[in-house]
C-alpha cells in the first residue's frame, strides 16, 4: 500500500539510551490558546494527536503533524494533506491507547520515539509515533509507523 509507504520512515534509528532528564517531557500547557500547534512535550503531542485521530477531527491532527521544520499543512498541498491525514485517522482509530513504556526512546537529532499500545474493541496493536521540536520549540508528531495498525482500519 503506497499511503502506508508515506508514513514509514526508511531511515533507520538508532537508540540512544540515558538516565537523565528527558528534553521535552511531560509538562502541563497551561492557558495554550486554541489556535497554538504543537505541544509542550513529546508526549504531549503524541496524547493530543491520539486524541484527535478518535474524535476524527482532522485539523487538530493537522495542528500537531509536521517535523522539524514545522507543520505539515503548510508543506503540503491541502488535497495531499487530507488524503494522508485520512489515512492516518483510519489506520489510527482507536477506542484508547496507553503508552507501553513510561519514557520515550530518545533518537538521533532529538528524534522521541514514543511506544503506544492502541485498542480497538478486543484488538490492540503496539506501534512507534516519532515526536520532534518544532520551531518555537513545540512538540509535532513526525512519524507513525503503521505496518502493525492495518488491522485497525475497517
Amino acid at each position: 500500500m503506497v499511503a502506508g509507504a508515506l508514513f514509514v520512515s526508511a531511515c533507520a534509528r538508532q537508540a540512544v539510551s540515558t538516565e537523565t532528564a528527558i528534553p521535552g517531557a511531560a509538562i502541563p500547557s497551561v492557558g495554550a490558546a486554541p489556535s497554538t500547534t504543537g505541544a509542550a512535550s513529546g508526549r504531549g503531542a503524541v496524547e493530543s494527536f491520539l486524541t484527535a485521530v478518535r474524535l476524527q477531527d482532522l485539523q487538530g491532527m493537522s495542528a500537531l503533524w509536521g517535523n522539524g521544520k514545522g507543520l505539515a499543512r503548510d508543506q503540503l498541498k491541502r488535497d495531499e494533506l487530507e488524503k494522508r491525514l485520512v489515512i492516518m485517522q483510519c489506520l489510527m482509530q482507536h477506542d484508547k491507547f496507553v503508552f507501553a513504556e513510561e519514557r520515550p526512546r530518545l533518537q538521533a537529532g532529538g528524534t522521541q520515539e514514543h511506544v503506544v499500545t492502541l485498542t480497538k474493541g478486543k484488538q490492540s496493536a503496539t506501534t512507534t509515533i516519532a515526536t520532534v521540536a518544532g520551531p518555537g520549540g513545540r512538540w509535532l508528531v513526525e512519524d507513525v509507523d503503521v505496518t502493525r495498525l492495518r488491522e485497525f482500519c475497517s
